[in-house]
């Protein structure tokens, strides 16, 4: 691997209180590449970027604990004509995620990964009422 890989990886805004997993989200739009570049093999899979926090309450004299995982990746994985697609998974709950954000831009992904990470769930991340949440987010 190149030495100076990291020197082409996107800046984040990230807020205290998140771990990131893992972290390949280059800094190029991939509409600007041809279809032949090697990025699309390397740059452009489904384990983009993934970073999770956690956060805990009492209820009913028991504590429970919540994971929220924010989740990027690109489909079809290696595939000029795919996207970007963003999720927020809820307790592991793969397949009813709280939020989902598609594009094939990065810029745009990254805008909307820093409205979530500041907005929807802004720090301290509090406990999640799953319910409340997908009300409010149709």
């Amino acid at each position: 691997m190149d030495e100076s890989y990291w020197k082409h990886l996107q800046p984040l805004r990230v807020p205290g209180g998140w771990t990131i997993d893992y972290n390949k989200l280059e800094n190029v739009e991939p509409m600007e590449l041809d279809e032949l570049d090697s990025l699309w093999l390397f740059a452009f899979t489904e384990d983009i970027l993934l970073m999770h926090t956690t956060s805990c309450h009492k209820r009913n004299g028991k504590i429970e604990q919540q994971k929220l995982v924010l989740d990027l990746g690109w489909y079809p994985d290696g595939e000029h004509n795919g996207a970007f697609l963003l999720q927020a998974i809820l307790n592991d709950n793969w397949i009813k995620p709280l939020l989902q954000f598609q594009s094939k831009s990065k810029d745009e992904i990254i805008k909307m990964l820093e409205q979530w990470l500041f907005q929807e769930f802004m720090p301290p991340v509090q406990f999640i009422d799953e319910q409340t949440f997908r009300k409010n987010h149709p």
